[in-house]
C-alpha cells in the first residue's frame, strides 16, 4: 500500500486489509511525504500488528516511483496491490491465490463507491476482456491486481512509458505479453471515487454507448484524424518501445509490436495493416466480447474512432517533443 495524506479513509482500508481470510505474510505501507495524520494511523495499526512494515519516502517520489519502490521491499512469492482509501473483500486475496495457478498475475472486479454526488458511478456488469490488444488501449484497475514477483523481472525499469502512464498499465501489459492474466469474476474490491484522485476522470457523456454517439465520434474521428494522428503516434510510441523490450515470444506479443508499430507510422499501408489486426482480434480488442457481425464493423472502424481518445491531447495543446 503505498499512502499520501489518506488519513480519512485508512482506518476502513488497513481493517479490510487485516481481515482477510488469507494468512498475509507482511503488508507494505509506504508513505510519500503525508502532512497530515496518514503516518500516525500507519504506526498505531503497525504497533498491534507486527505484519504491518511501514515505509517514509526521503522526498516525494510521485505514484510510480512510490508504488515500484514499495514492490522492491516485498519478500512474498505474491504481490496484491493496495489503494489507502478502498475497501477489500474479506477472500479477496484468498479467491485470487486459489486462481492465479500458474498465470503471472490475477485480476478481479471493483465496484466503485463515493460519498460525492459530484461522481459519476456508471458500473458495467459485463465481463471484461484483459488480453494484450485489449490492454494496449486501457488498463486493468492497479487496486485488483495480484501477481507473481516475477513479473518484476520482465519489463525494463526505465524508459519514457515510466513518465506517460501508471503501474497499473505497465505491469498489465507485461503480463498480457506472455498471455499469463486470468480474472476472478467477482468484486472483490469496492472502489472509493474521488474528485481529488490522480486517476479520477470526468465521464465524457459522448463515450456512454449508443448509435447517436458512435455516429458522433466517427464524424469527429474522420473530420480530424489526419492533425491527430502525430498525437496518437506519441501516445503509443513508448507503449511500443516497452514492448519490443519484453523478451515474450508470444503470437500476441509479436502482433502488439506489429499494431503499435503501425499507430506511430503514417499512410495508407499501416493503416490497413492495423485494420487486418483489429479484424483478427476483434473479439478481444473491446471492453467486452462483441458476437459478429457487431465485433466485425466495429473493428473495421476503431482505426479512424480511436483518434477521438486522443483529442484530450490536443486540447490541452500538448508538446510532442
Amino acid at each position: 500500500m503505498c499512502t499520501y495524506n489518506g488519513e480519512r479513509h485508512l482506518r476502513e482500508q488497513l481493517d479490510s486489509v487485516l481481515n482477510q481470510t488469507y494468512g498475509l505474510h507482511e503488508i507494505i505501507i509506504q508513505d510519500d511525504g503525508s502532512t497530515d495524520g496518514t503516518m500516525a494511523i500507519v504506526e498505531e495499526y503497525a504497533a498491534r500488528n507486527s505484519i504491518i512494515k511501514p515505509c517514509v519516502n526521503k522526498g516525494g517520489r510521485g505514484v510510480n516511483a512510490n508504488f515500484f519502490s514499495a514492490m522492491a521491499l516485498a519478500t512474498g512469492d505474491y504481490i496484491a496491490i493496495c489503494d489507502q482509501d478502498d475497501i477489500w473483500e474479506p477472500d479477496k486475496i484468498r479467491l485470487q491465490m486459489d486462481a492465479i495457478g500458474g498465470k503471472l498475475l490475477c485480476t478481479c472486479r471493483s465496484v466503485p463507491f463515493s460519498n460525492d454526488s459530484r461522481i459519476s458511478l456508471n458500473y458495467d456488469r459485463r465481463c471484461p476482456n484483459y488480453g494484450l490488444f485489449r490492454l494496449l488501449f486501457s488498463s486493468l484497475p492497479g487496486h485488483t491486481l495480484l501477481f507473481r514477483r516475477e513479473l518484476l523481472n520482465l519489463f525494463p525499469h526505465k524508459g519514457e512509458i515510466f513518465n506517460r502512464t501508471y503501474y497499473d498499465v505497465i505491469l498489465s501489459i507485461t503480463a498480457a505479453a506472455y498471455d499469463s492474466i486470468v480474472m476472478v469474476d467477482r468484486e472483490l474490491v469496492h472502489q472509493r471515487r474521488c474528485a481529488t484522485s490522480d486517476t479520477y476522470i470526468v465521464p465524457d457523456k459522448r463515450r456512454e454507448r449508443s448509435a447517436a454517439n458512435g455516429a458522433y465520434i466517427l464524424w469527429w474521428a474522420v473530420c480530424n484524424y489526419g492533425r491527430m494522428k502525430k498525437y496518437i503516434a506519441w501516445h503509443f510510441r513508448p507503449r511500443l518501445d516497452f514492448l519490443r523490450a519484453i523478451k515474450s515470444d508470444s503470437r500476441v506479443c509479436r502482433d502488439g509490436v506489429r499494431l503499435l508499430e503501425c499507430e506511430c507510422s503514417g499512410g495508407l499501408l499501416p493503416l490497413l495493416r492495423m485494420v487486418r489486426l483489429f479484424v483478427k482480434y476483434r473479439h478481444t480488442l473491446f471492453y467486452t466480447y462483441e458476437p459478429d457481425p457487431v465485433a466485425l464493423l466495429r473493428s473495421l472502424l476503431y482505426p479512424l474512432m480511436q483518434a477521438y481518445n486522443y483529442r484530450y491531447l490536443l486540447e490541452r495543446g500538448q508538446r510532442l517533443d
